[in-house]
């Protein structure tokens, strides 16, 4: 509001204006929502892992929900987008599922019925930090082993999947000329951060567990890899090992035989 000074009979007056502060982001009510855990864990450093509130106009029709973050792993600010804890899911469940009742603590043991499985993976580019260039983890059977963190260097979306046609006409060259290693196929050009360590030691990638390629979506009806929903694999003709999530009946799906961990029990997928 104005506020008018009198000096020696001459007004003068001063327009006052004060500037809303922002919200604070830090995820801890739906009021203060933040817009995914890598932003609270860099607004708020101190940040520990549990439950947090984010907010987008894309997700959930704009309404707050919660997530589950590690804040901890590689400097932390990790949104769960999977946790399969149990076989069997559809092509929708695994896009969504559970999405707005997240674990409150991660599985520590496979289980009997699908209540810990949960998914975000259809709101997850709207949650990763850019583009390209954001990053994305698994890891499987306990946290921290058999799997990694990676960085996609293309705009790379956590639902794409195969564009059959282009298959079609470019054949083999489609997946790269290493399919399994290689860098400039499909959905491979993604640079390797960290492996997480096995039981025993390390791994490699391998048609007998991950690919070095982000995981698809494979749910095309020209396309898809046997019982495979999202997958790192791009063998057709039977070895689909490197998946996260099946349609059918594995523990919870064929993961890495070549480490001696072909069914972890649990696996989980995250976005930073």
């Amino acid at each position: 509001m104005p506020i008018t000074f009198k000096i020696k009979g001459i007004s003068l007056s001063n327009q006052i204006r004060f500037t809303p502060k922002p919200p604070t982001k830090d995820g801890l009510s739906p009021q203060s929502a933040g817009d995914s855990a890598y932003q609270i864990k860099t607004d708020f450093p101190s940040s520990t892992d549990g439950l947090y509130w984010i907010k987008n106009n894309n997700i959930n029709g704009g309404t707050p929900f919660q997530i589950y973050a590690d804040m901890t792993t590689a400097g932390g600010g990790w949104t769960l987008i999977l946790q399969n804890n149990y076989t069997v899911w559809s092509e929708a469940e695994a896009l969504l599922k559970h999405q707005t009742t997240p674990p409150t603590t991660l599985a520590t043991v496979a289980n009997g019925d699908d209540t810990q499985n949960y998914s975000i993976i259809g709101w997850a580019d709207y949650i990763k930090s850019s583009p390209s260039g954001f990053q994305y983890m698994m890891d499987a059977n306990t946290r921290g082993h058999y799997g990694g963190i990676w960085r996609a260097n293309e705009n790379y979306s956590f639902t794409g999947s195969v564009d059959y046609g282009q298959y079609i006409s470019t054949g083999s060259v489609y997946f790269g000329s290493d399919v399994i290693n290689g860098s400039s196929g499909f959905r491979q050009n993604i640079t390797e951060i960290q492996k997480f360590p096995t039981d025993s030691g390390t791994w490699d990638y391998n048609d007998q567990g991950i690919e070095h390629r982000m995981p698809w979506y494979s749910v095309s009806s020209d396309f898809k890899i046997a019982q495979a929903i999202m997958t790192t694999t791009h063998d057709d003709s039977g070895a689909w090992w490197g998946t996260l999530i099946s349609d059918n009946g594995w523990n919870p799906a064929p993961w890495q035989n070549d480490v001696g961990m072909g069914y972890p029990g649990i696996i989980w997928y995250w976005v930073r």
